[in-house]
């Protein structure tokens, strides 16, 4: 079945279109809703990532529409980086605590099972993995303190701990985007995986 790109796209359309406004909003996950027909998470800076990080590696699924949509997109956050960069950084840093706060939950929560099993292994994680990848985006995009860098390694020592390697838990397609070198915790052994 080939991947549905629509919601990357649309999404991408959304940041072009909706950025400066969120930047400017008081709230963090800005409301969305349904655009197209497609239901879209709240757009954040770390949602833009992710949908970034994947049109690039599904693009050669539609070269012509993914390299229109990307450069729209990134134009439009280029210029508000420029323009407004205290806003964007101040985002970008909330964010990335508030996802912390969520994966830490998760790795909280999990640890409470019995018995004791490898969290990837456990419900959830193919989904909360999307939470640990918009860490390791944002945390490449925009500097973030170092209190909280210091925390998510502290997450990722005690998901280590309890990890069982396997494969790859998303669409195949973005395999090749994502090396196991740096993107480990999307190679695991798992009852379950999910799209998106």
């Amino acid at each position: 079945m080939p991947v549905n790109l629509t919601p990357d796209l649309v999404f991408a359309e959304v940041v072009a279109a909706q950025l400066d406004d969120y930047l400017h909003a008081e709230v963090l996950f800005y409301p969305v809703g349904s655009v197209q027909g497609v239901n879209l998470p709240p757009l954040t800076i770390g949602a833009w990532l992710e949908t970034a990080w994947r049109l690039k590696a599904l693009r050669d699924c539609a070269p012509a529409q993914v390299d229109a949509a990307l450069d729209r997109a990134q134009a439009e956050v280029q210029k508000l980086r420029r323009r407004i960069p205290e806003l964007y950084q101040a985002k970008a840093r909330r964010e990335f605590k508030s996802r912390l706060d969520t994966w830490e939950m998760f790795l909280d929560e999990r640890s409470e099972v019995k018995p004791a099993r490898p969290y990837n292994e456990l419900a959830g994680y193919a989904t909360h993995a999307h939470t640990r990848l918009k860490l390791e985006l944002l945390k490449e995009d925009e500097s973030q303190l170092m209190t909280q860098l210091a925390r998510l390694r502290l997450c990722d020592a005690r998901l280590r701990a309890r990890f069982k390697p396997g494969g790859f838990i998303w669409e195949r397609e973005l395999q090749p985007a994502a090396p196991p070198e740096r993107f480990w915790w999307l190679y695991a052994a798992s009852a379950e995986s999910t799209a998106r």
